[in-house]
């Protein structure tokens, strides 16, 4: 789907963002009062590729409590940090 997309354009060096651009969806999640917890937050543009962060419907691994597990603990892993869930 969309990540076929995404490697498409990265393998021409066509970009849909910069790194000011990617960092919002996670600043809005981790500083708008108005931000949900247990919402993912991205891109509101066309293929959710670009434009202004906005809540997204989750992935469908993510969907998955036993995946949503195994993507936290990889990510701990891979950052070296231990995440605490509230």
């Amino acid at each position: 789907p969309q990540y076929r997309l995404i490697r498409a354009m990265s393998a021409r060096g066509i970009l849909a963002g910069t790194v000011e651009t990617a960092k919002l969806p996670a600043l809005m999640a981790a500083t708008d009062p108005t931000a949900r917890p247990g919402v993912l937050y991205g891109p509101s543009g066309p293929g959710n590729l670009g434009g202004p962060p906005a809540e997204q419907r989750m992935y469908p691994p993510l969907r998955s409590t036993e995946e949503a597990a195994r993507v936290w603990e990889v990510s701990e892993q891979l950052t070296r940090t231990a995440f605490v869930a509230a």
